[in-house]
């Protein structure tokens, strides 16, 4: 495992990390054996949120996670009735430090690592939880020794050109950002990274694998080809060769597809790529990314001139 610095937070992060959303209720014997075999890999950093699977993921990584305090937690609070798009702003300060508290709780833990603000998706509502309380709980927090870190994360299927982000980097407020870049929704690159490297902000990249999907995911070329075609359908890429040729991402063999895809986010300036796995060996398969110089310039230049003009993400 390779390692980078987590921004001014001068923590040291795994380059993949663990993204902890799914399997915990469905399967939580797999579920701690893939978080622990990750540590064992190598793995330092685990995103979780109070919301996933009805906060059991957190409880279960407060069992996998018993006695192993060098192992960073990110976990999240969202202000919003859910993770639709649309969903109504419904954040309190009293529901912030509540959340935060279960969250300590359920994970077995004296304090958290890094506690974002969970899916900040529009200009008014990233305002509205910098005024109504919210940011303050998180500071009030952070000095109470509860949490060490603060921060946000974006809701990219609803602000493809994370205006968000944009919005709040400068602002000096976060320390971490939890952010979307993958080979399909490219425009943090030019964005919100360089804003990240300026003002030291650690930058979690989520769904390099675009939302992981059977049918629309960077999971295989059959997947990879599917997102293109739903993109071609929204208007986002033309109706034409090479978008419609199924040999379309032949020019990233040997790699696989969701390799390529990790590789991609690696050969970024961001701190650390965090994916979900339900299985050791997919575990494996994604540890093969972590090799530098990750995916040459060919490959890399052929990817933005593809897609690099993508402005939306389609599940």
């Amino acid at each position: 495992m390779l390692y980078r610095r987590l921004g001014r937070t001068g923590l040291t992060v795994s380059e993949i990390s663990y993204g902890a959303a799914r399997g915990a209720s469905e399967d939580r014997e797999n579920f701690i054996a893939v978080v622990r075999a990750a540590i064992d890999a190598g793995i330092n950093f685990i995103d979780t949120a109070g919301g996933y699977d009805g906060g059991e993921s957190e409880r279960a990584l407060g069992e996998a996670l018993r006695g192993r305090d060098d192992v960073l937690v990110e976990t999240k609070y969202c202000p919003y009735e859910s993770y639709a798009v649309g969903a109504a702003y419904v954040g309190t300060p009293e529901a912030l430090v509540a959340s935060a508290e279960e969250s300590l709780r359920r994970l077995r833990r004296d304090r958290i690592d890094v506690f974002l603000g969970h899916g900040i998706r529009t200009l008014d509502t990233l305002d509205r939880f910098m005024t109504d309380g919210c940011y303050e709980a998180m500071v009030r927090l952070r000095d109470q020794g509860k949490v060490r870190f603060i921060g946000i994360s974006e809701l990219s299927e609803g602000d493809g050109t994370h205006e968000v982000l944009r919005e709040a980097v400068p602002t000096g407020a976060f320390d971490v950002v939890m952010v979307t870049l993958n080979m399909l929704l490219q425009t943090a690159a030019d964005t919100v990274l360089p804003l990240c490297a300026e003002h030291d902000v650690g930058t979690v990249v989520m769904m390099p694998l675009n939302q992981a999907s059977r049918v629309s995911g960077l999971v295989s070329v059959g997947a990879a080809l599917e997102c293109v075609r739903r993109h071609v359908a929204a208007g986002n890429l033309p109706d034409e060769p090479p978008y419609t040729s199924p040999d379309l991402f032949d020019f990233l063999k040997p790699y696989s597809i969701p390799e390529a895809a990790l590789r991609f986010v690696l050969a970024h300036d961001v701190s650390t790529c965090c994916v979900g796995t339900r299985s050791v060996e997919r575990l494996k398969e994604n540890l093969r990314a972590v090799d530098p110089p990750y995916l040459d310039e060919a490959r890399l230049t052929r990817l933005r001139e593809l897609f690099g003009g993508i402005q939306k993400q389609v599940l």
